[in-house]
């Protein structure tokens, strides 16, 4: 029996057969070339073909395609291209020395930033090497299941993952990977529980052999005793106990024992995602995330595409509730074409509205769409990204004016009244939310980005991760101002982000005045359950003794304390 700890990065127990898959080494020679030419038809034939197999992949997952279409565009880079052509040309490579030599730059360059995202799109770039390497040796790289198993291996390319039976799959257990990487965000899309970043397991297994995993805390157990076995399945059979409870209070109002009423809402991010949020009881879409359209160039251009899609995703949610469409959040680590890429810092750069008002050819035709879907349904509502004042928020309201008075001239039917809100996500707006509020129906607050701006820590930073704190006393002291503006305005006010999925902080949230939580889907049930055992006028008292405390740290304990049973208001 062998025990190992790795990442959990999406939930769930499996018991089940190993299936080992382990990539052969490619053998590269570095011997150079007389005829760069024909080195570059072997490269741009092996690049074909590797495009041409993403492209051959059937798939209708949302994810899925994103993903295909980040490693598209990565093999169509054109600093890529341009530096295999330079060893290809000046220091005679061959083509596969060439592609290694430039992939293993741009890898390294990856792996040395200090963003936890980037060096997990170093994990992406080696996919690709190992694709053109493979293309260019003529070799066939493959994964096939035909039984339920429990697949163990040194990393998988997604287009690996894309190839399989999934339904065969039970589980996935590699030595590599990080919570953020592209496996990760599949195995979490497609419900198949996923540990990565256990080491050398791939070495110890052995086709046939049993494994027991447990995708949430990270824990795996090769060829696992009697009692190890039993103790897994008796976890196994309390979450579907958990999860099959959990499933029976969808149709229950969330509300509390002194009969409060709290609003919860999706966020989503494709059509697919809707039946997920219905089933969970949302009552509405808080967050539509546009910007996956950004990443496919004929819907980016094409505004009737872009307005069916809205259409359809207002239609689908029928009566359940509102749906907000956020517009573009590019920027950061989301890049499209027309934006630029050089940035030192993009977190703080050309992002989001800072982006669609210099690209006001792009924002007109999203906001266009949105508005054409508006006629179709009065539960289209419209949000606006990282707002960092009054004053961008006018100019950007000006422009969306703009583009109604244009429907207007050529007849494009929208509906006048359409709500139009703004999200808070940066200090400066959340500590001028009473001025913000006069100007919008609504107000979203984005606790991912306005936790990060406010400590000046970057959550993709391992080394500082420890220093992300969503209760550190200045993000709760706004909150409660901008919730407080938004009361004595007379508008709604929502949480939208992390914290509002997590049932243990949704206490508190209560207790400062929220009415409206906005979260991903498979939080809505855990978080529904909670707010049904809470009363408001405890809620109450905990926010008031939480907001009295200096540090994160005591803030953090006494809500654990409330969370156990231990502490009573």
């Amino acid at each position: 029996m062998i025990e190992k700890k790795g990442l959990g990065v999406s939930p769930g127990i499996a018991i089940g057969r190993i299936e080992v898959f382990r990539h052969s080494d490619i053998t590269i020679s570095h011997e150079t070339s007389d005829n760069p030419q024909l080195e570059k038809e072997a490269f741009e034939r092996a690049s074909r073909s590797v495009i041409e197999g993403l492209e051959a992949i059937n798939t209708d997952n949302k994810v899925e395609k994103d993903i295909m279409l980040v490693h598209k565009s990565m093999i169509k880079d054109p600093e890529f291209r341009s530096l295999v052509y330079e060893n290809i040309e000046k220091r005679k490579y061959n083509a596969s020395w060439a592609v290694e030599t430039a992939a293993e730059k741009f890898i390294t360059l990856l792996e040395t930033s200090g963003s936890e995202y980037f060096r997990e799109r170093a994990d992406d770039l080696r996919y690709i090497e190992r694709l053109l390497l493979t293309a260019l040796s003529g070799m066939v790289s493959s994964l096939s299941v035909s039984e339920e198993c429990i697949i163990v291996a040194d990393y998988l390319m997604p287009s690996e993952i894309f190839e399989l039976n999934t339904a065969s799959v039970m589980g996935i257990c590699l030595d590599s990977g990080g919570r953020t990487s592209h496996v990760a965000i599949l195995a979490h899309s497609l419900g198949i529980p996923a540990i990565l970043g256990l080491g050398d397991i791939s070495s110890y297994a052995v086709d046939g052999d049993m494994i027991a995993m447990d995708g949430k805390t990270g824990e795996a157990v090769l060829s696992p005793d009697e009692d190890v076995l039993h103790l897994f399945r008796m976890h196994k059979s309390a979450e579907m106990r958990a999860e099959k409870s959990l499933r029976s209070t969808a149709l229950l109002p969330a509300e509390t024992t002194d009969g409060v009423r709290i609003k919860l809402l999706g966020n989503i991010e494709g059509m697919e995602a809707i039946p997920q949020a219905i089933s969970a009881g949302a009552e509405g879409i808080g967050l539509f995330r546009t910007e996956f359209l950004a990443l496919h160039k004929d819907l980016y251009t094409d505004e009737e595409k872009k307005a069916s899609i809205y259409r359809e995703v207002a239609k689908a949610m029928g009566g359940y509730g509102p749906v907000i469409f956020r517009t573009y959040d590019l920027g950061g680590d989301k890049i499209a074409d027309g934006m630029k890429t050089d940035e030192e810092n993009p977190v703080l750069g050309w992002r989001a509205v800072r982006f669609c008002m210099a690209r006001k050819d792009i924002f007109r035709s999203q906001l266009i769409s949105i508005l054409k879907a508006s006629a179709v349904s009065d539960s289209v509502m419209l949000m606006f990204p990282m707002i960092s004042g009054s004053e961008e928020l006018k100019e950007v309201l000006s422009f969306l004016n703009d583009v109604k008075s244009e429907c207007r001239e050529k007849g494009i039917a929208f509906n006048e009244n359409m709500k139009i809100g703004t999200m808070i996500e940066i200090p400066s707006a959340a500590i001028t939310a009473d001025i913000i509020a006069d100007y919008v129906d609504f107000m979203s607050i984005g606790t991912n980005d306005l936790v990060q701006y406010t400590i000046a820590v970057d959550r993709g930073n391992e080394r500082i991760s420890h220093l992300y704190r969503p209760l550190h006393p200045a993000v709760l002291r706004l909150l409660r101002n901008v919730i407080e503006a938004g009361n004595k305005r007379g508008i709604p006010v929502s949480i939208c982000g992390e914290i509002a999925g997590d049932a243990d902080i949704v206490p508190l949230l209560i207790g400062m005045g929220f009415r409206t939580l906005s979260m991903a889907s498979h939080s809505i049930l855990e978080v529904r359950k909670r707010i049904r055992g809470l009363s408001l006028s405890s809620c109450e008292k905990l926010a008031d003794r939480l907001l009295s405390l200096p540090d994160a740290t005591s803030i953090e304990k006494e809500l654990k304390d409330f969370t156990d049973g231990k502490t009573r208001y």
